[in-house]
């Protein structure tokens, strides 16, 4: 029996090999354009050879919520093929391209009006009966773009042409992002050249003038702008225009009608090193007299540096009509500046000519492909013998990595290789060896293209970041000295105003001491001179005493300042002789000044130590002294000593109102003293407990106060018995 062929199922045969002959010779021409409105007209032109349609749209992604259309082909006779691409940008998440671009999922509607989130284009008809079919094009993570096909009539796409659409997409995708990485090094490359000019022509230059006239001119090949200038700060502080350029036939205002730019103006603007954007609304509210041209954008300032005190600007006046300047302007625009920088040092410094070019220098780039599979490297162009020396030709077909440093080449080949995997962008930073010796660091951009069986090829974009690297180095150590520096400087203010205190309560403390005794002093002496000695000798004696303890407060009071001097100052040392404890406290208590005449208890036994006798008195002198000036006269006073394991303790306790627990360590540091005297004598000045420690120290020793049991408190000191 004779089967009668299916001529649909024979068309779609037909269809079928058709669009597989144009998807091989698609992958084909794709593979070596380089243009994006070449790669677009290329796909409207490929499909229609497959597809019938009415109109194909080809969007690429823009400012990450904006879809331009690029491409357009078509035969509609109606306003909508009339109108120019721009009335036809759509936003993510808008109509049905918007919405495919956003869910990155294709859509296929037999007709458009009943998608729900559609929206007609203005110039068609609301009722016109349309077929849509949209694909985004998707490059690994990235969202590219959105290819949309239209046709008149019902149903007029299957899921046959989707799946061709879709098998299509990442091919577009992937040769869109390819055009974007090479224009990018077209316009780095373009950059770098007019940069390379640049600092060809400063080398020559020997005058201010000449630096800043290449550099302002040279500004308008790099960055897009209305009018360039530069600024330098003059003698008075201001800053002064000293060049001006005009782009484009643009007209600027004569350099002698333009106004200084005040101090306190203009160096509020350059405490920044980096190179920032005024935007325009502010730059619009600078003063007229200060303009340089009327009407005007962004304003994009390039401070500048070249010697200690020597500080200027370079100055790009946006066009008001065009696009603001972006983070590649102010990146161009450093590195102009630092040309410039670097030449204005170099006309007085002609040993910095090498640091200049080695600058111009790492600005460059070198492109590279590699395969996928085993980082086979097939491709290398750009500034290589530059970067990497001139053995770098010998890397075609070695595998990528191998010029990295034993100390980096496993963890970037392994982000590489990590970046294929997921089929995503990666960014490698990595050290080299470079001619002469000197490592580099260099920063890889590398893109997975990918085929249609998965990742085929990685193609790397390398720039130099060592200057980047060694000022990142540099501004971590000049914070972490500044913060050293600070804290310091700190440190130091405090001890001053703590010196500055103590100095205070020092000389009220010493001008009391000094001025009650000799007053006392004085009044005896012109007691007895008007007297001429005329008086009973029972008063005249009492004067002679009283003259004689007051000298004696003095002597002790000369002398405590002079052994906290000879103490701090390191001068003494202990002159250790067995001494009998019970019989040096039975002195001291005979000869302390007792002005209430209170009872002192005393509890000391036979007890003999190996120390410095006039020392140790001065410390049991101190501390009662210390008892009877801070505790009430009816306060009970007790005076022990005792052997201890490894030498003895001596102590001083008494029943006033004790120490508060935040002072129990400053009240022994010089000047300090306690806090409300209870006993209504003068404080003093602040320097017996402090020798009582110094004097404890100074035999190994140590002194304390604790509370004492039933209220009070108890100062000890224990000192080795050696």
């Amino acid at each position: 029996m004779v089967r009668t062929p299916d001529p649909t199922r024979q068309r779609d045969a037909e269809r079928s090999d058709a669009q597989l002959d144009m998807l091989h010779s698609f992958a084909a021409k794709l593979n070596v354009l380089t243009d994006t409105a070449e790669i677009a007209n290329t796909i409207t032109a490929e499909l229609r050879t497959i597809v019938d349609y009415h109109n194909c749209r080809v969007y690429l992604l823009q400012d990450e919520d904006r879809l331009m259309p690029i491409a357009f082909r078509g035969e509609m006779t109606t306003e909508y093929f009339e109108e120019d691409l721009d009335t036809l940008i759509t936003e993510i998440g808008e109509g049905i391209t918007g919405t495919v671009a956003a869910t990155r999922e294709a859509l296929l509607t037999p007709d458009a009006r009943e998608v729900p989130f559609g929206v007609t284009i203005p110039g068609t008809e609301d009722d016109l009966l349309e077929s849509m079919l949209a694909v985004p094009m998707i490059a690994g993570d990235t969202l590219v773009g959105v290819i949309v096909l239209s046709s008149l009539g019902y149903g007029m796409f299957d899921e046959e042409d989707q799946r061709m659409l879709e098998v299509l997409a990442p091919h577009a995708a992937a040769a869109f992002h390819s055009a974007s990485l090479l224009e990018a090094e077209r316009d780095a490359a373009r950059a770098a050249g007019a940069l390379l000019q640049l600092s060809q022509s400063l080398t020559g230059r020997r005058t201010v003038a000449e630096i800043f006239r290449d550099a302002i001119e040279s500004m308008e090949t790099i960055i897009r702008c209305a009018a360039t200038a530069a600024y330098v700060r003059d003698e008075t502080g201001s800053f002064r225009v000293i060049q001006l350029h005009a782009c484009g036939g643009r007209t600027v205002r004569p350099r002698a009608d333009i106004a200084d730019v005040p101090s306190t103006v203009a160096e509020a603007f350059l405490e920044s090193a980096s190179p920032f954007v005024i935007p325009q609304a502010l730059a619009a509210q600078v003063p007229d007299e200060a303009r340089i041209m009327d009407g005007f954008g962004d304003v994009l300032v390039c401070p500048l540096q070249w010697e200690p005190g020597e500080i200027g600007a370079l100055i790009a006046v946006g066009d008001p009509e065009g696009e603001p300047f972006d983070e590649s302007a102010v990146r161009l625009a450093r590195g102009i500046g630092d040309l410039t920088a670097l030449a204005l040092g170099n006309a007085r410094r002609i040993g910095e000519l090498e640091r200049f070019h080695r600058l111009v220098e790492s600005l460059d780039a070198v492109f590279w492909e590699a395969d996928a599979d085993g980082l086979r490297v097939t491709f290398l162009g750009g500034r290589v013998p530059e970067l990497y020396g001139d053995e770098a030709s010998a890397w075609i077909d070695r595998p990528w990595g191998e010029h990295i440093t034993d100390a980096d080449r496993s963890l970037a080949v392994a982000e590489v290789r990590r970046a294929i995997a997921d089929g995503s962008d990666a960014n490698v930073e990595y050290r080299v060896g470079a001619p002469g010796g000197q490592g580099r660091w260099l920063r890889d951009l590398v893109t997975v293209v990918h085929g249609s069986q998965g990742p085929r090829q990685i193609r790397g974009l390398t720039v130099d970041v060592t200057e980047r690297r060694h000022a990142e180095q540099t501004l971590r150590e000049s914070e972490r000295k500044y913060s050293e520096a600070f804290l310091r400087e700190r440190e130091a203010a405090e001890r001053l105003r703590a010196l500055d205190e103590m100095k205070n309560t020092f000389l009220e403390a010493v001008s009391h001491d000094l001025r009650t005794p000799l007053t006392s002093i004085l009044g005896s002496a012109l007691t007895l001179e008007q007297s001429r000695l005329q008086m009973p000798s029972s008063d005249a004696l009492d004067l002679v005493h009283r003259v004689a303890a007051n000298a004696r407060k003095l002597e002790r009071l000369l002398g405590d300042l002079l052994d906290l001097d000879r103490l701090q100052r390191g001068i003494v040392s202990p002159q250790r002789r067995p001494t009998d404890i019970g019989a040096l406290i039975e002195r001291v208590l005979a000869e302390v000044e007792n002005p209430d005449d209170r009872a002192i208890d005393v509890e000391v036994g036979l007890l003999t130590a190996n120390v410095d006798g006039p020392k140790v008195e001065r410390i049991v002198e101190n501390l009662v002294a210390n008892a009877l000036r801070h505790t009430p006269p009816e306060a009970h006073v007790l005076v022990w000593a005792h052997a201890v394991d490894g030498g003895i303790e001596i102590g001083v306790d008494d029943a006033g109102p004790g120490v508060p627990v935040e002072v129990r360590e400053s009240i022994f540091e010089p000047f300090e003293q306690r806090p409300g005297p209870t006993s209504g004598h003068s404080p003093g000045v602040g320097i017996g407990l402090s020798l009582v420690r110094r004097f404890a120290e100074l035999h190994d020793g140590r002194a304390w106060v604790q509370p004492r049991d039933g209220g009070g408190s108890s100062f000890r000191v224990f000192l080795p018995n050696t």
